[in-house]
């Protein structure tokens, strides 16, 4: 190639790069939203053939957005999947940061969706001051456990209970005292045992027992102490939210496990 034609090739491309810069200027100076500045990216990819000149006016269109985070994140959201997607993650590395804050927040916002709370379910009325577990159950069960709630309380109870690894009738009734309220056993056979003034159901109004962690306390403590040989249920017969002078609990063996 002589140099004559050298040169007019060097014209063209001058031509060529000055032309793709003013109509990227142009285009940048009417930008506003998403939909536009993605109009603007798709003429860069389609006229720009020279891959440094295309991400060169990438970085350039974008960097003017820089500080609106909102918008680039707009930006990011319509593109991905796509090749222009790619193409702007490498012309500016930093997109990627805000591609991350998308994805959190994109979990979160399903987070919150799932555990979003429902109408309130009435459970029993609170009258004056209540220890802060009875208001938590209380909340939990009006917002979200609704109807799993006896049962839910009743497993923890339970668990804990397990867990502290309760091995004499001793201590099990120390740990009610310490817990709930006074401890005494009503009858042996059926085993009856009664609570007074069980904190589970202080200041409580209800129409049924509602003492489901006692409930189930008392059943890890009775599976603890027979070294979990049987699984034991607990049902509250009587308590003191719904009018009754004191919580009593009705336990019986219902499976023998070894």
């Amino acid at each position: 190639m002589d140099i004559k034609n050298i040169n007019k090739t060097r014209t063209k491309y001058k031509i060529y790069t000055r032309t793709l810069f003013c109509a990227y200027k142009i285009l940048g100076m009417v930008m506003a939203t998403p939909m536009k500045i993605i109009e603007s990216l798709k003429v860069i990819d389609s006229r720009a053939k020279f891959m440094g000149i295309k991400l060169t006016m990438i970085r350039n269109l974008l960097e003017k957005y820089r500080d609106d985070k909102d918008l680039l994140k707009e930006v990011l959201k319509a593109l991905r999947g796509s090749h222009l997607y790619d193409l702007v993650l490498e012309a500016c590395p930093y997109l990627k940061d805000l591609e991350n804050e998308i994805l959190e927040e994109e979990l979160t916002g399903h987070i919150e969706s799932k555990i979003k709370k429902e109408e309130p379910v009435e459970g029993c009325i609170l009258e004056g001051e209540v220890p802060i577990f009875v208001y938590m159950k209380e909340y939990l069960r009006k917002y979200y456990f609704k109807d799993n709630t006896p049962k839910i309380f009743y497993d923890i109870g339970k668990d804990y209970a397990l867990f502290l690894e309760v091995k004499t009738f001793e201590e099990m009734e120390n740990k009610i005292k310490k817990y709930f309220g006074n401890m005494r056993v009503e009858s042996s056979e059926p085993l009856i045992i009664v609570i007074e003034n069980n904190k589970e159901c202080e200041n409580c109004k209800a129409t049924e027992p509602i003492c489901y962690f006692t409930s189930g306390f008392i059943a890890g403590c009775l599976e603890s102490i027979a070294d979990k040989l049987y699984i034991v249920n607990v049902e509250e017969i009587k308590c003191k939210a719904k009018g009754d002078e004191y919580c009593s609990f009705k336990a019986k063996r219902v499976a023998r496990l070894a």
